[in-house]
C-alpha cells in the first residue's frame, strides 16, 4: 500500500532556484529599488523640514504651534508610508510575475514538477547537484550569468 505512493513520488523531478539572486540580477528590480529610494529620500527631506519647524516651535515654547506641526508630521509620515508601500507594490508586482513566469517556463521545458526556493535553508535541506535551475531562469530572463 505504501510502495505505490513512494514510487510515484520518486519519479517526480524537483528543481530549485535562488529567488533573491534572480531578483537582484533583474535590471527591472534595480530600477524599481532606485525609484523607491528616490521617493523615500524626497519624503524624508519634507519630513525633516517639518521636524525642524516643530523643534523651533517647541523651543520657542509655542505649544499650540508645536502641537499643530506635530500632528501634521504624524499625518504626513503615515501618508508617505502608505504611498511608498503602494508604489512599491505597483513596481515590484510585475517583476515578481515575470520571474514567476520564467521559473514556470523553465520548469515545463525541463519536465520539472516542483521548484523550491533554495534561498531559505528551511525549505531545501538537500539539493542534488544539477537540480539548480537558477542559471536557466536567468537565461530565460535574458540576464547574463556569472559564476557563483
Amino acid at each position: 500500500m505504501f510502495i505505490i505512493p513512494l514510487s510515484a513520488y520518486a519519479q517526480k523531478k524537483i528543481g530549485h532556484v535562488d529567488s533573491q539572486e534572480l531578483l537582484d540580477a533583474m535590471p527591472e528590480m534595480q530600477g524599481a529599488v532606485a525609484k523607491i529610494d528616490s521617493l523615500g529620500k524626497a519624503y524624508n527631506k519634507d519630513l525633516k523640514q517639518i521636524e525642524n519647524r516643530f523643534e523651533t516651535a517647541y523651543n520657542e515654547s509655542n505649544k499650540d504651534e508645536a502641537e499643530r506641526v506635530q500632528l501634521r508630521l504624524y499625518i504626513l509620515k503615515d501618508n508617505d508610508d502608505s504611498i511608498i508601500e503602494a508604489r512599491s507594490e505597483d513596481l515590484f508586482q510585475p517583476i515578481r510575475a515575470k520571474l514567476s513566469n520564467a521559473i514556470k517556463e523553465v520548469a515545463i521545458e525541463k519536465g520539472i514538477e516542483l521548484v523550491l526556493d533554495s534561498r531559505y535553508d528551511a525549505i531545501v535541506l538537500y539539493a542534488r547537484p544539477g537540480s539548480d535551475i537558477t542559471a536557466d531562469v536567468k537565461k530565460k530572463l535574458g540576464i547574463q550569468t556569472t559564476g557563483r
